[in-house]
């Protein structure tokens, strides 16, 4: 669930001149009066060149039917920085493997949950009475998505989130079901074209929502750095979730989720939003972190995780 100036596109028309010697200089002189007198003068300016959005020409028009003005759209798109567009292969049903939660079994990630609870302690407490999330659970989310801030990401996030708002466009689907088809003989153009609708539903808001972040930070969106899945900070919020429900945890007047205080009280926040709370069944906990990362491998290595971080509390 991740600041340099809006630059600007300047679009202009090269001219050719040719050096003339000072006779023939003259006589195309002579001559350029001449038409110029019987030419009927136009009143229509000259065209400029065409934008070019490097590909990304779905998405802009897409972005554009939902009000992203076109200073916006030529920041992130016609900038250099951001790479052209290319395919978007997906998966009809994806589905995470649990092994990629598996290191997070190892106790370093039991201590390193219990050390930032430790060192962390007045802000736990106070956020326990306050929105009555467990300290554990939302540590083990912040060791699992960002081992709390060693690994936020590297990726331009507006690149990351505009790949996944392009993956419904025509040519897109046709190309994933050619792909799809030879993995999966079965499969339909309709599963294909409602995991694309799923998809841009899901990413296209949160091109705007990192574009209000940028401007209320004034910085560049593609400065903006986090996972290859478009998320950022501790917590690895989307754009979406980090303007409603990021909080200003040291009371410093900047929200920010690569600041620990922050990242812990916002991670709450969204916890608490939709109820979690320490003496709800497992089945409700498993349903709210689901919120969080539609994975049922990702719940299952948070609830072990943030088990082994309390067992080693309380044994400490």
């Amino acid at each position: 669930m991740k600041r340099h100036i809006v630059s600007s596109i300047l679009v202009t028309l090269l001219g050719l001149s040719a050096v003339l010697s000072p006779c023939v200089a003259e006589k195309a002189k002579a001559r350029s009066k001449k038409v110029s007198a019987k030419a009927p003068k136009s009143d229509s300016p000259a065209l400029p060149s065409p934008v070019s959005f490097r590909g990304w020409d779905y998405l802009v028009l897409r972005l554009r039917q939902n009000g992203v003005t076109e200073q916006d759209l030529l920041t992130l798109y016609a900038d250099p920085r951001m790479p052209i567009f290319t395919d978007v292969p997906f998966s009809v049903y994806p589905k995470e493997p649990s092994s990629i939660y598996a290191t997070f079994n190892k106790p370093r990630f039991e201590e390193m949950g219990a050390d930032f609870i430790q060192r962390n302690q007045d802000s736990f407490q106070a956020v326990e009475r306050t929105l009555k999330v467990p300290p554990e659970v939302i540590t083990a989310i912040l060791v699992i998505e960002s081992q709390i801030g060693k690994n936020t990401g590297r990726e331009i996030i507006a690149y990351r989130l505009s790949r996944l708002a392009s993956a419904n466009s025509p040519e897109n689907l046709a190309n994933n079901y050619k792909l799809q088809k030879k993995k999966y003989p079965k499969v339909t153009f309709e599963q294909i074209k409602r995991r694309g609708q799923y998809l841009e539903q899901t990413f296209l808001p949160e091109i705007p929502a990192l574009l209000t972040i940028a401007k209320k930070n004034q910085v560049n969106p593609l400065s903006i750095t986090g996972s290859s899945a478009g998320a950022f900070g501790l917590p690895q919020f989307l754009p979406s979730a980090f303007m409603r429900y990021s909080m200003d945890g040291d009371k410093d007047g900047i929200v920010s989720l690569h600041n620990e205080q922050d990242a812990l009280w916002s991670t709450a926040n969204y916890l608490a939003n939709f109820g979690f709370r320490a003496n709800i069944p497992v089945q409700e906990k498993r349903s709210i972190i689901w919120r969080y990362n539609k994975s049922k491998a990702y719940i299952d290595a948070v609830l072990k995780l943030s088990h082994g971080i309390k067992s080693r509390l309380s044994s400490s």
